[in-house]
């Protein structure tokens, strides 16, 4: 394999590149490296966005589900919407 390189001319990407790097303490170009084999592993398994929205929903539903009825405290029952158990 012939050696490669990127040059790219984005101050916010080489930022954001620096500040992953830093978090995951490793280097920049590894963190490229996992950046974009994440992202492609994420694509392969299917977990599109409109995928991980549907769980988002699923999971919300099914946390509405779990707590309506559910007695609440004074303060807290005038925060919330009995029927939908969101924010009133």
């Amino acid at each position: 394999m012939v050696p490669m390189s990127l040059n790219i001319k984005n101050e916010d990407v080489h930022a954001a590149v620096r500040e992953l790097a830093l978090r995951l303490g490793i280097s920049q170009t590894s963190a490229v490296e996992q950046a974009v084999r994440d992202k492609l592993a994420e694509l392969d398994a299917g977990d599109t966005h409109e995928a991980r929205a549907a769980r988002i929903r699923a999971a919300v539903a099914a946390a509405q589900d779990a707590f309506r009825g559910v007695e609440l405290d004074p303060f807290a029952r005038d925060l919330y919407d009995p029927a939908t158990g969101l924010p009133g």
